[in-house]
């Protein structure tokens, strides 16, 4: 059913140029950036998907990059400790609590001392983790391209609870989002369409409900979260608000191939592998749309009135509220993980394997 993930990972791959500059303009200035993996012998088309993760304490910024290290740099970009795993990987670390942790393809989640790069523990399962860790609690949570959402003990890496959702199709989308937990509850999309509430602490189903329809019903956004409501989008097209607390329908809009979504106060923005749209997230209205170019497969994020998407060519920079293309950020091999932002600092990860750090302005 997941037959060659690397080989699909590696597809998706943008092609190298020579890097270009970084300008500094009125958005943005470039505080440092640090070339992290040496290119192998004839690679045509380096892929890092995976993106950095931030300590929300320290500022500290933890990269795993495709030649399987996993390397944390302070604010100033003064690498702090290393380690060489294995990978590869499709998400960025998590840091929390005084502990690193990286989920990786090869089935493995390890968590480090976020300060030293200690080791600490290691879990090991028979599916590929494609999240990034999520950190609640004593818990630590990760999901996998196969279909299963799995609690760990943060501090020792002992198996709490698994939830598993078998897929329907024979083929099914690459990716998955990563779980929500709010207030106690785990909220989780799956491939064949489902959205599913879970007890955050025993893994108990506290609603499940079909939003994915079609022939690719399949979940691979982040089901996000508001007061009230949960929003969730569906490779089939269907973009959808439920109640928070029994998954009740409240609205229901289209996006034909959506992939990924972000929320920031009313306004919710969908990805597909053509658009970018923006919601109102209230009513389902659509408020605006703009083509690209690119082959999404990572998070977008919202940052100081800026939609910041990765589109494997580089980041697109919009304007939250009318969509307007602001700026279209790359280093000539493009840029596929997720942008990581702390106060007015980002930092991105190029697919060659630079890490940027950028001052918004």
């Amino acid at each position: 059913m997941f037959a060659g993930t690397a080989a699909a990972v590696l597809a998706l791959a943008a092609a190298v140029a020579a890097p270009a500059p970084i300008p500094t303009d009125s958005l943005f200035a470039v505080a440092w950036r640090k070339s992290l993996v040496e290119p192998y012998l004839l690679e045509y088309k380096p892929f890092e998907p995976a993106g950095p993760g931030i300590d929300p304490l320290t500022g500290m910024v933890v990269v795993a990059t495709r030649d399987g290290y996993v390397a944390a740099f302070d604010k100033g970009g003064k690498e702090v400790w290393w380690a060489k795993l294995e990978g590869p990987y499709l998400a960025a670390p998590a840091v929390a609590d005084g502990l690193a942790f990286v989920a990786g393809i090869d089935g493995r989640v390890f968590a480090f001392d976020a300060a030293r790069g200690e080791f600490r523990w290691m879990y090991e399962y028979k599916e590929e983790f494609g999240s990034q860790p999520v950190v609640s609690g004593d818990l630590v949570y990760v999901a996998t391209l196969e279909g299963t959402v799995l609690a760990l003990d943060a501090k020792t890496g002992t198996w709490r609870w698994h939830f598993r959702r078998e897929p329907t199709a024979k083929f099914i989308i690459l990716g998955v989002g990563r779980p929500t937990v709010v207030d106690g509850v785990l909220y989780q999309g799956f491939a064949d369409g489902s959205v599913v509430a879970l007890d955050a602490k025993t893994g108990a189903v506290k609603w499940d409900r079909k939003v994915g329809r079609g022939a690719y019903p399949d979940i691979k956004a982040d089901v996000l979260v508001s007061k009230d409501r949960v929003f969730v989008v569906s490779y089939g097209g269907q973009v959808a608000a439920l109640d928070r607390q029994n998954g009740t329908p409240i609205w229901e809009s289209k996006a034909p191939d959506a992939y990924k979504a972000v929320i920031d106060g009313d306004v919710l923005v969908v990805i597909t592998t053509k658009d970018i749209l923006g919601f109102d997230a209230r009513s389902g209205k659509e408020l605006w749309s703009l083509a690209h170019e690119g082959a999404p497969l990572a998070d977008p994020v919202i940052a100081r009135g800026l939609v910041l998407v990765p589109i494997g060519k580089g980041l697109l920079v919009l304007d939250k509220r009318t969509g307007k293309k602001l700026r279209f950020f790359t280093r000539g091999s493009g840029a596929t993980g997720s942008p990581a932002v702390l106060g007015n600092r980002l930092y991105l990860l190029s697919n060659a394997g630079e890490l940027i750090a950028v001052d918004l302005r």
